[in-house]
């Protein structure tokens, strides 16, 4: 039998609330030593993408049992009319095993306030969703956190 880290989080979050609270609560000291996470770094970011002031655009892994996460936080003011390469990854943080995607905020045109944040195996960071008639003038990383391997 195979298992993936979809079916276990499915399986986990199945659980009655009462369960995992206990779980949590009784957890010991040694279990919180599982979690490792990198210091924040910049990304690298292409010309014509400016961080918005006291938000710049940082990224770290969170490693929790053996999992490791690709945290996001900070800000871009931009103009993109089409889909583009904003920033490479730092080199401290490494590159994916695959290719890595959230949905994260952007402002709001005619609608549409998200877009994709993807970074794929070279460590190049796009951003999906614009185009000339609903172009992406700025767009928000405090809400990604997703799988990075």
């Amino acid at each position: 039998m195979s298992y993936n880290r979809r079916s276990i989080l499915g399986a986990a979050l199945g659980l009655p609330a009462a369960v995992a609270v206990g779980s949590v609560a009784t957890a010991t000291p040694a279990a919180a030593a599982a979690v490792d996470a990198t210091a924040w770094a910049d990304l690298v970011l292409e010309p014509g993408i400016t961080p918005q002031a006291g938000a710049t655009p940082q990224v770290r892994t969170v490693t929790i049992l053996g999992t490791t996460f690709l945290q996001a936080r900070g800000a871009i003011t931009c103009s993109l009319s089409a889909d583009t390469k904003i920033a490479t990854l730092p080199a401290s943080i490494g590159l994916p095993t695959w290719y890595v995607r959230a949905t994260t905020p952007r402002n709001n045109s005619q609608g549409i306030n998200a877009c994709r944040f993807e970074v794929n195996t070279a460590g190049s960071v796009t951003i999906y969703g614009a185009n000339t008639g609903n172009p992406i003038t700025w767009v928000q990383f405090d809400s990604i956190q997703t799988i990075w391997r």
